[in-house]
């Protein structure tokens, strides 16, 4: 007689054969699985770097994230590599590279993604772009100029801080700063010859660093070039300046006045100077910069006139610019754009003249080490803020090795 205890049993007998049954059949199918080999893969790039020079080799890494397995490799430039040990599956892969030459840091990347690799050599080609960013930041600029105590106006005690924002070394050998056209603010701007005229920014002065040896900068060690690197507080030239000079590393002698001593400092080459006024004034009304490394000597007989004018210009590739900052002299003119937006979208301003005030970047993050990374946006609407009194070395810049007498 079949009681309800029973048929209780029946039905918990019945999937426990079924499961056994089952179970028997996976083991069987289990012995007879081959083991999974891993696979290779051929990945070859291929490079559309614009004007960017090419770095030796790529690193390339596979991830598959499902299994959270990764491969990596090396590649040179012209070359392809084949990666070994990927077992199958689904790969984001990735080629990287990264530069430093002519001032300026080279990103190099590329990739592939959600790609399976599941037969054996798989050929592949990743896509490979380059991006810059200038590794040389002018960090501070003092433009306007200072008051005396007797009310006169004081524009030698101009200078321009330039701070190593990378992580590697920079050399400054050769380093051009330059004025650009026009020297102050303007919605008359100059039509310039040419088809490719877009391509260039228009020098109305340059001065260079020498070229006779390197001069190396380390991460968070910045160069300062003044007008006149000496102790403008001194009672001989303003007592109301808010800075000693002294410790500059170059400066743009010019002697005009028996008040302009040969300081120190290095003195640097007036290497593009068409103008009949013999002395490195900047506008106090703030005019427009770019830092540079010229990859050809410069020539100041090559020059280039506006349509229509007669005034001598240098052109600069916007491709060598490594930094370039815009500065006008209110609020108000910022509209009034001279650089291109690709090198420098908005303007600073300390909002007038002989007021003892500078432009200083902000800062953006303080690493462990306590260097110190500024904004770099190419914005200098937001990447610079007013500083009520110019400091050269703000926030612990240090001064090169080879400043003996900073």
């Amino acid at each position: 007689m079949i009681t309800m205890k029973n048929i209780a049993n029946i039905f918990i007998v019945m999937p426990l054969s079924i499961f056994l049954l089952g179970s028997c059949g996976q083991f069987e199918d289990a012995s007879n699985t081959k083991e999974v080999q891993p696979l290779n893969a051929v990945i070859k790039l291929n490079l559309n770097l614009g004007n960017a020079p090419t770095p030796t080799t790529f690193n390339v890494k596979l991830i598959n994230y499902e299994e959270s397995y990764e491969v990596t490799a090396t590649v040179g430039a012209t070359g392809s590599v084949e990666v070994g040990n990927i077992i199958p599956g689904i790969y984001t892969i990735t080629a990287s590279s990264e530069l430093n030459a002519n001032g300026f840091t080279y990103n190099y990347s590329g990739n592939l993604v959600n790609t399976d690799i599941v037969v054996n050599n798989k050929q592949l080609t990743i896509e490979v772009g380059a991006s810059k960013s200038g590794a040389l930041v002018m960090k501070e600029i003092f433009y306007c100029g200072s008051k005396t105590p007797t009310g006169g106006s004081y524009f030698r005690d101009q200078f321009y801080e330039i701070y190593n924002n990378s992580e590697v070394v920079q050399n400054v050998r050769g380093l051009c700063i330059a004025l650009l056209n026009p020297n102050t603010a303007t919605a008359n701007l100059p039509v310039w010859p040419g088809d490719d005229a877009a391509k260039f920014v228009y020098a109305t002065a340059i001065w260079q660093v020498p070229k006779d040896k390197d001069y190396s900068l380390n991460p968070g060690e910045s160069i300062i070039i003044a007008q006149m690197a000496d102790d403008h507080k001194k009672s001989s030239l303003n007592p109301s300046s808010p800075v000693n000079l002294l410790s500059a590393e170059f400066e743009t002698l010019v002697k005009t006045t028996s008040l302009i001593s040969d300081n120190p400092a290095i003195n640097m080459t007036m290497a593009f100077w068409p103008s009949p006024t013999p002395q490195w004034l900047t506008t106090v009304f703030g005019g427009a910069f770019v830092i540079y490394i010229p990859t050809e000597t410069i020539d100041p007989n090559n020059f280039v006139s506006p349509v229509g004018r007669t005034d001598k210009n240098y052109k600069i590739s916007i491709d060598e610019v490594i930094d370039a900052v815009e500065l006008v002299g209110n609020a108000n003119q910022v509209q009034l754009k001279r650089v291109p937006a690709v090198l420098d979208a908005g303007a600073a301003t300390v909002g007038g003249t002989y007021l003892s005030k500078s432009v200083a970047r902000k800062i953006k993050t303080t690493l462990t080490d306590g260097r110190i990374i500024y904004y770099d946006t190419n914005n200098s609407s937001t990447d610079f803020e007013v500083m009520d009194t110019p400091e050269i070395r703000r926030n612990g810049a240090k001064a090169p090795s080879w400043n003996t007498w900073k």
